[in-house]
């Protein structure tokens, strides 16, 4: 990953928006640069913003919210911050933001936002807060922590961990590294531990409480059951025979009830009828009537519609006056319109010829003013202001530009200056990166060699180690058969102090039970104790859990020697195979520079610092070419507008005469105007004349439409007329032979249809009602008469039913006691199977609870230490290793060791004190410097794991070294260049300045606010 571009706006003291460009050949060239500024400047803000930019938040404030933000400037009411970066996968850009309210410095926080896109084409990928930490950490392949451990190193917390006493590592290393994840870890075992016991414990408590029935008791449930089920079916049997006798008494009466009702209703059924025959007379005349209704109907019906034909007729009569009048005065008006399109015509084929020529002078001055237009786009505003300039003035200064651009080419051309560039370029890239792989190669043998010795020592100590092995697993066995005779002697002394109650039952010349012997020693006696047994198993038993442990630990210590001694000869290999395959690189970039062999380091670097001097001093002489042949392009652009300028003036001339021309012709300015008004009062005659004739053809339709109407309704009513007549005919003679004596009296007689039906329905529910109640009567005198044959009992309803109630009594008394034993068979059958699962249930828990206990035992513990010393020993072990890689480079004085007593105490050997080993706390402040910068180049190392870092951020810690340690750290840092990294440091320390060319100055303004100055640095706004 490689920061490509930082850019931010109001954070901290850094107000405005700020824009710095890491690709600048500035930084690329030299591959370290420096920050650098006075204390409390913000040089640590511009790695607020990158830290901003990628996760929302900063290593001195850990949450940016709409509650809280302390890295916006004071008194604005925005921020922002977007870094652009790369990785393998390409290009990104990711950008943050939050306002205040309307965006006023006292407005209300609103929440942030943060976005991903791609770089090139600006496409965003993701917007919300969640998707973008997870799309940052995907693309890059570092969350915060990673981040912060990989890319942006403070030696602060390793100074504090040299400094720190042995209780105080542990956090510290554990914030360093970020392993609190092994303490959570042990803590979270040891609870899960207790949490597992305590299951068990409740199990078992849970099954305590479970009261079962014993075997007897159970049997006399059962047989007391048998015989209460016997009962309730005899007791059942009696309450059925009762019950038919209470249900023959009751159905008997209510059949006698039901006849008395019936007679009843046939009684109110006679009233009915006698109510309804006035009625029923009206229903008989009304079907009479019915039979002429298809005569009389039709006919009242023609007759309604003869007398609304006549209605109709009178009105269309009186409708014709005034249509007739109408269609007189629309044809005036057709006259009157043809009459003015006429005249309108005649006006604009007579001002036909004058609009020729006016449009021939428009057209010619349009072209004349589309070529003033044209000509004064090409030239800038202040070339047309005031009068023409002095062309001889320009002319001097080209001959001037031209005589000074020839000193400079000399003999040469400007393509043979380019390509002479080109070819110092390219010999300066080859010597650059023939001096990073020279450079790589001794590391990787200076690595190599010293990973050999360290392999050659493990192999000794893994000997060594196997040795002890085998002598405590010895040992071990010695002590186990040992164990095995104390434990058969304690059992036998536990068996003899067993059977004190048969020793003295025994008597004196009788065989004993057991063994036969006559003699019994032990009868009066007490056997003997063996307490000395007991001592000793117990001494035993403690040498023996010692020496398991011990071989434990030997094991754990020869599986992890083992997979160092693993680690370190794929190391190895890799190594050989790094530097195998630097060989093929070395060879190609000696080609192009003309060499057979590979120079001394030394020079390499001064022929590479001489190419690069003599590309610097083309470079100058090129850059000062193209100056002199832009201006001299420029002053050729501005004669030729001079030329331009004296045209614009004789064209403008030509202009002001047509104009005068046109104005002579006509005063109408605009002849399309003209044209179009002459146009449009003959479309508006035309328009006229044609509503006219519409209107006058309207009128004549509906006049001849009306008297067509009228001699329709004249043919209609004369049919009408004579059908009426015929169906008057008909019904007279139908009604002749009828009972009726005219109309009026057969129009009394008809009835509506629903009044009809209404009385229709009344006589058929009356003839219904009789022939129910006669079927009803008739079923329920044959019941009465099967009843009365049966004569189950002479005894009232009221004894039957008392007798009825006194055997369900009985019967719920036994069912009663029956549900009890039942309940209490079916509890303690329940009981048993709970019991059974409680038993299953408690052994898995147990089961469970051994798995856990032993993985408390080895790393569980209540404060988590347990595990967390043993991972951050390993954790250490390693960082220890990629700090010594690192330490090598600065200098060969000093190598890192764990103490083997302490396994988080950090010592240094002094190689050039004979090997002495010294404490971390007696380092001086440069010494720890360096230590310290080891240690977090080996941890950026270790948090990148496969994810390639190639910008790195080093903040303070310079001011304690002296001048060879600061030469030595920036030489070390500085050679980073060859792996691809861009180192930046930020400190205030002035002899910065004098060793680092590239420098990112942080300057206090006034107001507490500040500035930046550099390369690739600018303000945007």
């Amino acid at each position: 990953m490689r920061i490509l571009q930082i850019r931010f706006k109001n954070l901290n003291s850094l107000s405005g928006e700020w824009q710095i460009d890491l690709t600048e050949p500035a930084y690329t060239a030299d591959g370290i640069f420096a920050i650098t500024g006075p204390t409390g400047a913000g040089k640590s803000t511009l790695l607020d913003a990158i830290c901003l930019a990628l996760y929302g938040r900063t290593p001195r404030q850990s949450r940016v919210n709409a509650s809280q933000n302390e890295v916006m400037s004071r008194q604005t009411g925005e921020c922002f911050a977007e870094v652009v970066f790369e990785t393998p996968q390409g290009r990104w850009c990711c950008h943050w933001s939050q306002h205040r309210s309307r965006k006023r410095p006292d407005g209300s926080l609103q929440q942030p936002r943060h976005e991903v896109s791609e770089a090139d084409t600006g496409k965003v990928l993701v917007t919300r807060l969640k998707d973008v930490a997870d799309t940052i950490e995907r693309l890059t392949g570092m969350d915060f922590d990673r981040f912060t451990r990989s890319m942006l190193l403070a030696q602060g917390g390793f100074a504090a961990f040299l400094q720190a006493d042995p209780d105080e590592r542990a956090p510290i290393l554990e914030q360093i590294t970020g392993t609190s994840i092994y303490s959570d870890i042990s803590i979270a075992v040891h609870r899960r531990k207790g949490e597992e016991k305590q299951k068990l414990e409740q199990l078992k408590a849970a099954q305590l409480g479970l009261q079962l029935l014993d075997d007897d008791e159970e049997a006399t449930l059962s047989r007391e059951l048998a015989a209460l089920d016997e009962q309730v079916r005899e007791q059942q049997q009696q309450v059925e025979h009762q019950q038919s006798l209470v249900n023959w008494r009751l159905q008997l009466d209510r059949e006698h009830e039901q006849l008395k009702r019936l007679q009843q209703d046939q009684e109110r059924l006679d009233q009915d009828w006698q109510a309804f025959t006035p009625q029923q007379q009206v229903l008989e005349q009304a079907l009479k009537a019915e039979a002429l209704r298809p005569d009389f109907a039709p006919l009242c019906q023609r007759r309604r519609d003869l007398a609304q034909a006549q209605e109709g007729m009178s009105r269309l009569q009186a409708q014709l006056p005034e249509l007739e009048k109408s269609t007189h005065q629309a044809g005036v008006q057709l006259d009157r319109a043809v009459q003015h399109r006429q005249q309108a015509e005649e006006e604009l084929e007579r001002q036909q010829p004058l609009l020729r020529q006016l449009r021939e002078q428009d057209y010619a001055i349009g072209l004349k003013q589309k070529e003033l237009q044209q000509m004064r786009a090409q030239l800038p505003a202040d070339v047309l202001q005031g009068p023409a300039p002095d062309p001889d003035l320009l002319v001097t200064a080209i001959q001037q530009t031209e005589s000074e651009l020839k000193v400079l080419l000399g003999n040469d051309n400007r393509d043979e200056l380019k390509q002479q560039q080109e070819e110092i370029r390219t010999r300066g890239e080859s010597l650059g990166e023939l001096r990073g792989l020279v450079r790589q190669s001794d590391e990787l043998t200076q690595e190599h060699q010293a990973l050999v010795a360290g392999l050659a020592e493990q192999d000794r100590q893994q000997q060594l180690g196997q040795e002890q092995l085998l002598q405590v697993r010895k040992e071990i066995e010695t002590l186990l058969r040992e164990q095995q005779d104390l434990q058969k002697l304690q059992r036998l002394a536990d068996r003899i102090a067993d059977l004190e109650q048969q020793r003295h039952e025994l008597e004196a010349g009788k065989p004993c039970p057991l063994c036969g012997s006559t003699e019994h020693p032990w009868r009066s006696q007490h056997p003997p104790e063996l307490s000395e047994e007991k001592a000793r198993l117990h001494t035993l038993e403690s040498r023996l859990a010692t020496r398991q442990s011990e071989l434990q630990q030997l094991e754990i210590g020869q599986a992890r020697l083992l997979a160092q001694i693993g680690s370190q000869r794929q190391q190895t290999e890799r190594l050989l195979q790094k530097l195998q395959a630097l060989e093929s690189p070395i060879q190609q970039c000696l080609q192009p520079l003309g060499w057979q062999t590979c120079p001394s380091r030394e020079v390499i670097e001064q022929a590479y610092r001489d190419t690069g001097e003599h590309w610097k001093q083309l470079k100058q002489r090129l850059d000062r070419i193209d100056a002199l042949e832009v201006e001299q392009k420029r002053q050729q652009q501005e004669q030729q507008r001079q030329q331009q300028r004296l045209a614009v003036d004789g064209v403008e001339a030509e202009l002001a005469e047509l104009r005068q021309q046109r104005a002579a012709l006509s005063p109408e300015p605009d002849t399309d105007a003209l044209e179009k008004r002459l146009q449009a009062s003959v479309v508006q005659a035309r328009t006229v004349q044609e509503q006219a004739q519409a209107e006058a053809h309207r009128c004549e339709q509906m006049l001849n439409q009306r008297r067509l109407q009228i001699s329709d309704s004249e043919a209609s009513m004369r049919r009408l007329q004579d059908e009426t007549e015929q169906m008057q005919s008909a019904f007279m003679q139908a009604l002749s032979q009828s009972q009726f004596k005219d109309e009026a009296q057969l129009q009394a007689a008809l009835k509506p249809a629903e009044q009809l039906q209404q009385l229709q329905r009344q006589a058929e529910m009356l003839k219904s009602r009789g022939a129910e109640l006669k079927a009803l009567r008739d079923r329920c005198e044959q019941a009465v008469t099967v009843l009365q044959q049966q004569a189950l009992s002479n005894e009232p309803i009221e004894h039957l039913e008392d007798a009825l109630q006194q055997l369900k009594a009985h019967q719920a008394q036994l069912l009663q006691q029956r549900g009890s034993l039942q309940q209490q068979l079916s509890r303690n059958e329940s009981l048993k199977q709970q019991f059974g699962e409680q038993q299953r249930a408690i052994d898995a828990q147990q089961r469970e609870l051994s798995r856990w206990e032993q993985l408390h035992e080895l790393i569980g513990s209540a404060d988590g230490k347990k595990f967390r010393n043993f991972a951050q020993g390993l954790t250490f072990e390693l960082m220890v290793g990629h700090a010594n890689r690192q330490l090598q480079k600065m200098s060969d004085r000093y190598l890192l060791v764990r103490d083997a007593e302490q396994p988080l105490e950090l010592n240094v050997i002094d190689n050039y004190q004979a090997g002495e080993i010294r404490s971390t706390k007696n380092l001086s402040g440069g010494e720890s410097f360096l230590i310290s910068l080891a240690l977090a180049l080996g941890l950026s190392g270790m948090a990148s794991r496969n994810v390639r870092v190639d910008s790195l951020f080093l903040d303070e810690g310079f001011g304690t070294l002296d001048e060879e340690a600061l030469e030595t750290a920036l030489d070390t840092l500085s050679g980073l260049q060859q792996e691809g990294k861009l180192i930046g440091v930020i400190s205030h320390v002035q002899a910065l300045k004098d060793r680092i060319s590239t420098r990112i100055e942080v300057s206090p303004v006034s107001g507490g606010r500040s500035r930046i100055t550099g390369p690739g640095c600018r303000r945007l706004d």
